[in-house]
């Protein structure tokens, strides 16, 4: 009988949370976790480690993928208010650094964004099966992409999102294993040998939006 209630207490909440309307939600500023990410003509990119500081405006990513048949490793510290990249190699203790010519994209829900669905992804059979999420769709002022983001409910937990370029394709992009604050915050700190003789400076950064900048 115990269970029963316990039951149906946590269905009446999830229910309740339910017939709550959705607001536009801002992600925590520091995350932490793993991002995969599907580009136009088929490429696509496991980031085995991302991290995020949206007061900085950093990103780190570290990446191994395919690229036709040839395996891709990369681990990129984008500096986006200096308007740096860097490709870090441990391998070999050297740096290319390039221009960044991206703007910034937090994430976050745009004031702009309509609502379209909220949905359990999982079941609502039981406690601990299902998680409530939302889905916004929009187009993007500065980059006039339409896009589609789905968030946790709960906690603003990015999920997963698409944005559509016109003359370039969709990037679809999903998040798992997130954690809320950085374990380390020197992740977004250059190595001192990128500081050397070793560092090859790119004057031609092509990156112009968040997606050609992590690709």
């Amino acid at each position: 009988m115990e269970a029963v209630l316990v039951l149906t207490i946590i269905m009446s909440a999830l229910l309740s949370a339910l017939a709550q309307k959705p607001h536009h939600c801002k992600s925590p500023p520091y995350l932490q976790g793993k991002l995969a990410v599907d580009f136009p003509e088929g490429k696509s990119m496991v980031y085995e480690k991302f991290y995020y500081d949206a007061l900085e405006e950093r990103i780190r990513v570290v990446a191994v993928g395919k690229e036709g048949e040839h395996d891709v490793f990369m681990d990129r510290l984008l500096l986006f208010r200096e308007k740096v990249y860097f490709d870090i190699s441990y391998h070999n203790k050297s740096c290319i650094k390039a221009s960044l010519d991206a703007t910034f994209t937090p994430i976050a829900i745009p004031l702009d964004a309509r609502h379209r669905a909220q949905v359990v992804l999982g079941s609502l059979s039981s406690p601990a099966q299902g998680l409530l999420v939302n889905n916004w769709v929009g187009t993007d002022a500065k980059t006039k992409a339409n896009y589609s983001l789905t968030f946790t409910e709960l906690g603003c937990i990015p999920i997963l999102s698409m944005y559509h370029f016109d003359g370039v394709g969709h990037f679809l992009s999903s998040f798992f294993d997130m954690v809320i604050g950085i374990e380390d915050p020197m992740v977004f700190v250059p190595p001192d040998f990128c500081f050397s003789k070793n560092l090859v400076e790119w004057k031609d950064g092509k990156a112009v939006n968040f997606f050609t900048a992590i690709l």
